[in-house]
């Protein structure tokens, strides 16, 4: 009598910054996901702490995120309310950043890839960092 005990197994969550240019004003020195991994019909949170460098006076954030290197899901938000501790006008300092986003309950098991985008009120880039997370069913 053989018992075999499988064991799911998730990748690590990964991340990194985006090429420059663009200058990054917010620079993460760490990112990560919560609960991972995500869990398709729940909410994940995505938290980074970095150095502001600049002051942040508005904007707008966008995450998109590929399946087999298709966009799947596009989710965006006010950049001024990813640091609810500093609104806008935030000025330069170290924060820790947040922001909670669904996964669609139609979101299929498996590897996903990913980029977060921030842009000022101005068009300059606040943060960019591409991403590899798993979702399980």
């Amino acid at each position: 009598f053989i018992t075999v005990l499988a064991i799911a197994y998730a990748a690590p969550f990964t991340w990194k910054l985006c090429p420059e240019p663009p200058p990054q004003i917010f620079k993460p020195t760490s990112v990560t996901m919560s609960p991972y991994p995500a869990v398709a019909g729940k909410n994940v949170t995505i938290t980074s702490h970095g150095a502001l460098t600049d002051y942040v006076r508005g904007g707008t954030w966008r995450a998109t995120v590929y399946y087999d290197n298709v966009p799947l899901h596009v989710f965006t938000g006010d950049s001024c309310d990813l640091v609810p501790s500093c609104p806008c006008p935030c000025g330069p300092g170290d924060y820790t950043a947040s922001t909670a986003v669904p996964v669609p309950a139609f979101s299929p098991a498996g590897a996903y890839t990913g980029k977060f985008e921030a842009v000022g009120a101005n068009g300059g880039t606040i943060s960019c960092f591409t991403f590899t997370f798993d979702i399980s069913s």
